[in-house]
């Protein structure tokens, strides 16, 4: 008699169960890594996110935006910019910056005389509060990044230099590139003229010498003017461009009040002149300047 053998096919409950524990293994590490790798996303994107929103502090308080400085206040779960020395967690003019649920800011934050206040100076823009910011992930500390910030409002993140958000663009802050060096003149004059009669009102006469660094690259000069009973509070400075030439970055606090001539040396150079126009303030770049931008 004969016997059909029939050849056994498909898999064994061991075999199968073999087959789910790898996979789920395997399904275990990827979604480890991918978190992982998000995690890593988003402690890049908010410590750029807060090197912004420091930068943005700064910009506005060289501009003295709404005629104060601004700073940053700093929390574990958020960055809150704001106006003045002194922070108020109501105070409408607050932007603030939320990070995502697991990054945060190791804290207290490690600044020059404590607190948890990045202070900028107003016109200026150096803070007398510099320091370390350390932001982490949350569920993995061995993930972090630290944000310096010097004397000078700069921090330490030199490849995310420009803010998405726009810099102050006004009569506040302008750039003159001159087509000489300032080092060579003796005297930079600020003239106010009266803007109805045309009338001189005051001159401040600066002496340049005396506000050059020690290989005479830099000129830096700040004081307050009083014209018409209102404080002109100005800072000038300036670099050197690649044919050694002068720009020259004046930054006002008040724009509104009368004429303005800059010059050196009794005229001999024209800068800049100031004007205001149906309430709109023209500046002009004169015969010794090349090209005006703002910031």
């Amino acid at each position: 008699m004969l016997k059909c053998l029939h050849d056994k096919s498909g898999f064994s409950l061991v075999e199968i169960l073999v087959v789910v524990f790898i996979v789920s293994i395997m399904l275990s590490v990827a979604i480890i890594s991918g978190r992982s790798f998000n995690d890593s996303i988003n402690l890049e994107n908010t410590v750029k996110s807060i090197d912004m929103k420091i930068k943005l502090a700064k910009s506005r308080s060289i501009s003295a935006l709404n005629g104060t400085n601004h700073s940053v206040h700093f929390k574990a779960d958020k960055v809150v910019v704001f106006e003045g020395n002194t922070f108020d967690a109501s105070a409408p003019t607050n932007e603030v910056l939320v990070f995502s649920d697991n990054i945060k800011i190791n804290m207290p934050v490690s600044l020059s005389g404590g607190g948890d206040d990045l202070i900028f100076n107003r016109l200026i823009g150096s803070t007398y509060n510099p320091g370390n910011i350390n932001i982490e992930v949350k569920n993995d500390p061995s993930k972090t990044k630290q944000i310096i910030i010097n004397s000078d409002g700069q921090t330490s993140l030199n490849s995310f230099q420009t803010s998405i958000e726009p810099l102050i663009t006004n009569a506040r802050h302008m750039h003159f590139h001159l087509d000489w060096d300032i080092k060579n003149a003796t005297t930079l004059s600020l003239e106010w003229r009266d803007p109805d009669f045309d009338s001189h009102i005051i001159t401040n006469d600066i002496d340049i010498a005396s506000h050059l660094n020690d290989d005479q690259s830099i000129f830096d000069w700040t004081g307050t003017v009083v014209v018409d009973a209102v404080d002109q509070k100005m800072r000038i400075h300036s670099w050197l461009d690649a044919s050694n030439h002068t720009v020259l970055c004046i930054i006002r606090e008040q724009t509104e009040n009368d004429k303005l001539y800059i010059y050196t040396d009794a005229g001999t150079k024209d800068i800049a002149t100031y004007e205001n126009i149906d309430g709109e303030i023209e500046v002009t770049c004169e015969f010794d300047c090349d090209d005006v931008f703002t910031q």
